[in-house]
């Protein structure tokens, strides 16, 4: 079944990291001694961000590369521009989620973290797709709330600026009725158990 275009998601100031002490002393260290390792290096759209960051960039379109693979019928991670469609939405939030989400995303292509949580030392835009996969479902099925509240927060801001794409949207066959909107209609976030990359072969 094909799910229906979504919107931002919802983030509050509470934090995405903050429920867990471990999460915020491991974001505090991520500021300084966790950068050891370059990750990959991306051209920065001509139009500029706003929000992110060239690595904070880069790393949300490798994700978004593993969300939204290259098959029959719908556009690719690259063909969206994924991460460029997330900065936009980020600039539209409050800017201390904003900076929180930044914060979740360089811990994901920290080395140090890399190495804490999953004995990878290179940085998750570095690696192999089938490792990438790994890192993904061992954040999604974390025991430390701050792993699985940010994992759910990435992958919401990824599938909403996905969906927003007008080809991503023709290709679930819904057709957006002119002139006609409800801003306080519910938001799909899709399963909270799925994998974040989708089934492949299946819908994103």
């Amino acid at each position: 079944m094909s799910p229906s275009p979504v919107g931002p998601p919802s983030l509050s100031r509470r934090g995405l990291l903050k429920r867990g002490l471990f999460g915020g002393a491991l974001l505090a260290l991520g500021g300084g001694l966790l950068w050891t390792r370059e990750g990959l290096s991306l051209p920065l759209p001509p139009e500029g961000l706003k929000v992110l960051g060239a690595r904070e960039y880069a790393t949300l379109q490798a994700m978004a590369r593993r969300a939204f693979q290259p098959r029959d019928g719908w556009p690719d991670a690259d063909t969206v521009r994924v991460a460029f469609l997330v900065d936009g939405l980020l600039a539209g939030l409050d800017p201390a989620v904003a900076n929180e989400v930044k914060a979740v995303v360089g811990l994901f292509d920290n080395a140090l973290a890399g190495l804490l949580f999953t004995g990878h030392v290179t940085p998750f835009s570095r690696l192999g797709p089938e490792a990438q996969d790994a890192v993904l479902e061992s954040w999604r099925t974390s025991r430390l709330v701050f792993r699985r509240g940010g994992y759910h927060a990435l992958r919401g801001l990824l599938y909403a600026a996905y969906y927003s794409h007008p080809a991503a949207m023709a290709a679930t066959g819904y057709v957006a009725p002119e002139g006609f909107h409800v801003a306080d209609a519910p938001v799909w976030r899709g399963p909270e158990d799925g994998p974040f990359a989708g089934s492949r072969g299946g819908t994103p």
